[in-house]
């Protein structure tokens, strides 16, 4: 076994929310701390405090175990614990993450941290260069530390042991522990019609005796992410509930990160829910998935005090924690942006160009459900920037979109043999990796096919009906993209289909994934173009206060996309619904869901739109999308999806 020496800063976390003012009161960050080595007080440990390259503090616990810090919001800091006996490492804080309007919080925070012995020959010493954990601010009032990284640090910094054993008629023969690290990804919801996920629970990860080993957050979604974890130490996965996450005591579902059902288990009577590896379940071995990355996608707006407008066609960049470029991509009529293959537990940056910043207007990030998330006041360079952790929490998981809420656009251009032989008229189909069909398109005169408003798939293939001979005379098909890049020479054999499965690089050139909002459509007046239905019906879940008809800043935000609709498209009159859950007495939520329908039509209305467009209606509970009604018990996200406006679009 490893002998590395654990010393903790004893757990007592206190936070305390001033109400005054801002300019009344400048809030804190302070951090308490005792060491322990073995049990026994550890003394004479410096405590140096960076940010930058400037020294902030350098303070000694002396002949004492205890320290205390104070930091100010607005930095990242350094917390160097240096002690003759124990190797030297830091803690980095992340106190920028605070916004400005919760500076004035007072917090206090403690947390065990873990001390090792200077002994090349366990541990990689050079590997202290890297800071050994990191506390981020989880968005609402406190910070929280970031287990995952830190598991993931202390399995990178120990060297493989050798176990030698000596045979008097053999050589020594040397033989590796038997360790392997891997990534585990799932997702966790209520086994019921419903399919509730669990959004924002902790997950632990447990050993055989049942002990904790690591821990996780699910995002809004139901999905968790555990890194570095040994796979011969893991033997299950726990979560905690609480009655009003599960008020009928349902079982509950985990599936792998493909959404394919793994195992369905029963609570305890303390609502704890345990998959774990007996009976050969193999939980552990169906949850590994080394290349899960999540989807993250945000909305730019530009804000002057009240007055609002879209950022729209603004080139987005997502950097790495060395200020390098990783992706761009350019916002769409509502802002929108989105960027994939997010790997679980690293910092990133989202930035815009300063160049392109709105006069007199300050740009701020929103989720693409309209949740707010930062002002991007912090500049790096020529750039406005928004620092993250790809961790699960509060603000990252706001940012988060699952796989469901993608749309995705294919389209590339097919030659035979050279760019002499542009192959028109063919036609091309669109499979999945289960080979089902997803769509057709035949080819233009230029080789060029495309396949627009599709459900995002991670695997498709191309193949094609060679219904007029027209592969015959080719021994290969170039496939490029739509900027003249070839992708890929696929070989033809004679009798056979043309088959093509891109490697995930080449799908990822010849696809555009979106964040699937119905908006788009209407807003770009494609549903004139081809026009089969005489109405659509869209749903949004905007939000009030409880009991009350004025509409949330938020709720002003999402039916701004309503109102960019019809400034942009005059082809169709809206019908708006309000609909309340089963809560409260029927009469009571027909007429606040009457005077919450009023609000929104009022607020449209109010930003220009001719009130001869629109007509507003209150339904109460009458028209719940779930089996939630009177009498039966639901949970909180279960009533929450009935709580919503429904815009009906007539078209002209």
């Amino acid at each position: 076994m490893m002998n590395f020496i654990k010393s903790s800063f004893v757990l007592f976390l206190i936070l305390v929310c001033y109400s005054l003012k801002a300019q009344e009161y400048d809030g804190e960050l302070q951090f308490i701390g005792k060491n322990f080595l073995n049990g026994v007080p550890l003394i004479n440990t410096k405590i140096k405090v960076v940010t930058g390259n400037t020294v902030i503090s350098e303070t000694s616990t002396k002949n004492d175990n205890g320290f205390k810090t104070k930091l100010d919001f607005g930095k990242v800091y350094d917390i160097y614990l240096i002690n003759s006996s124990c190797q030297t490492m830091y803690i980095r804080v992340f106190a920028d993450g605070v916004p400005e309007n919760k500076r004035h919080y007072r917090m206090t925070y403690a947390l065990d941290i873990p001390f090792f012995i200077k002994d090349p020959a366990i541990i990689d010493t050079a590997h202290f260069s890297k800071h050994i954990h990191q506390i981020v601010f989880d968005g609402k009032s406190r910070f929280v530390d970031d287990t995952v990284y830190m598991n993931k640090f202390i399995k990178d910094i120990y060297k493989k042991e050798d176990i030698t054993k000596k045979d008097t008629t053999v050589p020594f023969i040397t033989k590796e522990t038997l360790i392997e690290y891997v990534q585990l990804a799932g997702k966790l919801s209520l086994d019921n019609d419903k399919g509730t996920p669990l959004k924002n629970k902790t997950v632990t990860l447990v050993n055989k005796k049942g002990e904790v080993i690591s821990s996780s957050q699910t995002t809004n979604h139901g999905v968790f992410v555990f890194q570095g974890v040994d796979k011969y130490q893991a033997d299950g996965v726990s979560i905690q509930l609480s009655n009003n996450d599960n008020p009928n005591n349902d079982k509950i579902k985990i599936q792998n990160s493909l959404q394919e059902k793994i195992s369905v288990t029963s609570s305890s009577p303390q609502q704890t829910y345990v998959f774990n590896n007996e009976n050969n379940a193999n939980i552990i071995n169906k949850l590994i998935d080394k290349d899960y990355k999540y989807n993250i996608a945000g909305k730019l707006i530009a804000t002057n005090g009240t007055d609002k407008k879209v950022g729209a066609n603004k080139t987005v960049y997502l950097m790495g924690d060395k200020n390098n470029i990783i992706q761009k991509t350019k916002t769409n009529v509502l802002g929108n942006f989105l960027f994939s293959k997010i790997n679980p537990g690293q910092p990133y940056t989202i930035a815009y160009d300063s160049a392109e910043s709105e006069l007199n207007y300050i740009m701020n990030l929103y989720s693409v459900k309209d949740k707010f998330i930062k002002r991007l006041d912090s500049v790096s360079g020529n750039k406005f920037v928004y620092k993250f952790i790809s961790i699960a929490n509060s603000t990252f998981n706001d940012l988060v979109v699952d796989d469901s809420e993608l749309k995705m656009n294919v389209k590339g251009r097919l030659y035979g043999n050279n760019k002499n032989n542009p192959l028109a008229d063919l036609k091309v189909l669109l499979l999945n990796d289960r080979y089902e069909k997803i769509d057709s398109a035949t080819t233009d005169k230029d080789g060029d096919f495309s396949f627009k408003h599709l459900p995002y798939t991670k695997q498709i293939l191309l193949t094609a009906e060679n219904e007029k001979n027209i592969l015959e005379s080719f021994n290969n098909i170039l496939v490029y993209d739509s900027e003249e890049n070839l992708i890929k020479i696929v070989s033809l054999v004679k009798g056979q289909k043309f088959n093509y499965k891109p490697l995930s690089a080449e799908q990822y050139r010849i696809s555009e994934l979106y964040v699937d909002d119905p908006w788009l459509s209407i807003i770009e007046n494609e549903k004139n173009k081809n026009q089969t239905k005489s109405s659509e019906t869209i749903i949004e879940n905007i939000l009030f206060e409880f009991n009350k008809a004025e509409l949330q800043e938020q709720s002003k935000q999402t039916l701004d996309k309503v109102i960019l609709a019809m400034q942009s498209n005059n082809n169709f009159n809206v019908e708006l619904s309000a609909h309340s859950d089963s809560k409260g007495s029927d009469a009571y939520n027909l007429k606040l869901s009457e005077l919450r329908a009023n609000s929104a039509k009022n607020y449209i209305i109010s930003k220009g739109i001719s009130g001869n467009r629109i007509s507003s209606k209150g339904f109460g509970e009458t028209k719940l999308l779930n089996n939630c009604g009177n009498n039966v018990i639901c949970s909180d996200d279960e009533h929450a999806v009935n709580r919503r406006l429904e815009f009906k679009l007539i078209f002209k």
